[in-house]
């Protein structure tokens, strides 16, 4: 028996789709302009009186290399790095200094309600990992500089 086998044309179902486009049902994403929409919520934060080395261990911990100081109220004091730590941080040399002593004003910081079109340039401007979100000088949040990649 002779079989013979016929393909028919693909039919033009519209304009070429990407994989995404097809995995995923069409939706109208949010329009993204504002701090809020793209901060960190609620970020993790070290107070003002606590040691270098609970600082450290706090780091190590969560696998981050920058930690905003914040005094009891939640106003942001500075940034703290983990490259600060390892130039005051010595093995068998405790130091009763505090994140307060090394807490560095960041450079630039955003309001919670400020538009966020200019923030990637800025960021990389000043070369900053992790830009503070403010209201008033209260600490919200804070926009890492990995979120430009879903932007």
């Amino acid at each position: 028996m002779n079989d013979a086998v016929t393909f028919s044309p693909a039919v033009n179902s519209g304009p070429a789709r990407s994989a995404l486009d097809a995995a995923l049902p069409w939706v109208d994403w949010p329009v993204v302009t504002r701090a809020r929409d793209v901060m960190t919520r609620d970020p993790d934060r070290v107070a003002c009186g606590d040691t270098l080395m609970e600082v450290a261990g706090m780091m190590r911990s969560l696998l981050v290399a920058f930690l905003p100081v914040c005094d009891e109220h939640g106003v942001l004091q500075g940034i703290i790095a983990l490259r600060d730590l390892h130039r005051v941080l010595r093995p068998g040399r405790p130091t009763p200094a505090t994140a307060s002593s090394l807490a560095a004003e960041p450079p630039v910081t955003i309001g919670v309600n400020d538009p966020v079109d200019p923030v990637w340039e800025r960021m990389a401007e000043q070369r900053m990992w992790l830009l503070p979100v403010l209201d008033e000088r209260r600490l919200v949040g804070v926009i890492h500089d990995t979120v430009r990649a879903g932007h």
